[in-house]
């Protein structure tokens, strides 16, 4: 049995909670891996695997031997990564974390980290900040963008590289020539809303905010797709609140009306985080040193406001 194999199996169950879809992510046909695994439970001693028609989750100690798996891996990794790089040319995969939210930004990171360092291989993942959190204490991701004030954030005792303060834009069909100039969360909660559904950090957030001004609202949609809320207003009278990035993304369509939300006007804090370790990787020294760049600053302030 080879355990590094095996351990790429179980984490690739875990991402599919499917058989047959985490086999062919693997290159390897279904008994294949299902004998690896039932070879590892021997190994182990103990079920790792809860089977029935389908894939129906991990054991408690599957939990613990995946958590064991994620580390493995991400130092095996790490290693390859050392041995084939030096720090003014790293190489490797870079697995890159993201909240809806600042997709926009992760994305032009890594294509411009890719324009600097042409050897890393950049992977964007978008995940709610409860995944993304979990992402940073099991080792799946090697760096992530996200809220940085949470509590969960400040418990991992993350590095924290501070990007930019995140603000809230209104975003409906342009109907009149109001549609312009900033607008109030008060006025704001008067129109029919879409927004995220109650779970997403976003949402909370903005439900803050309107409650601050002493406002309850009940949007006539909801969603956990950031497109799905762009799609909804650009052909009804629906309007949409959005974070600054997504927003400048919206501003492409002539027909829409972005307007910043003020009195007051909000922001929360957005970071690039990388998991607490004795020593970074090179692939997150990379990413650690462009950050500070004047090169991804200009690119910052252009991409996180419309």
């Amino acid at each position: 049995m080879n355990i590094i194999d095996t351990f790429r199996y179980l984490v690739s169950l875990e991402e599919h909670k499917h058989f047959s879809r985490a086999a062919q992510a693997c290159h390897i046909t279904q008994p294949a891996l299902s004998n690896a695994l039932k070879s590892l439970e021997e190994e182990m001693g103990v079920k790792i695997v809860n089977r029935g028609r389908n894939y129906e989750g991990l054991t408690a100690e599957g939990k613990q031997v995946l958590a064991s798996a994620y580390q493995v891996l991400h130092e095996i990794g790490k290693l390859k990564s050392e041995i084939n790089s030096q720090k003014s040319a790293p190489i490797g995969n870079l697995i890159i974390g993201s909240i809806p939210s600042t997709l926009p930004v992760a994305s032009q990171f890594a294509a411009s980290i890719f324009e600097e360092f042409s050897g890393l291989k950049p992977t964007v993942r978008s995940m709610t900040s409860h995944d993304l959190e979990l992402s940073l204490e099991n080792l799946s991701v090697d760096v992530a963008f996200g809220y940085t004030e949470r509590p969960t954030v400040h418990a991992q005792e993350l590095r924290v590289i501070p990007q930019y303060e995140e603000k809230y834009f209104f975003i409906k069909k342009n109907v009149s020539p109001d549609s312009f100039g900033p607008i109030s969360w008060k006025e704001a909660s008067r129109s029919k809303l879409s927004l995220l559904t109650p779970e997403m950090h976003n949402r909370k957030l903005i439900d803050i905010f309107f409650k601050k001004n002493n406002v309850e609202i009940e949007p006539v949609m909801q969603t956990d797709s950031i497109f799905s809320l762009l799609l909804s207003i650009q052909s009804s009278d629906l309007a949409t609140i959005l974070s600054g990035p997504t927003a400048k993304f919206a501003k492409f369509n002539k027909e829409l009306s972005v307007r910043e939300l003020t009195d007051p006007a909000e922001s929360t804090a957005i970071g690039i985080m990388i998991p607490s370790s004795n020593r970074l990787s090179i692939v997150q020294y990379a990413v650690e040193e462009f950050a500070s760049t004047d090169k991804w600053a200009k690119i910052l302030i252009d991409i996180s406001m419309p």
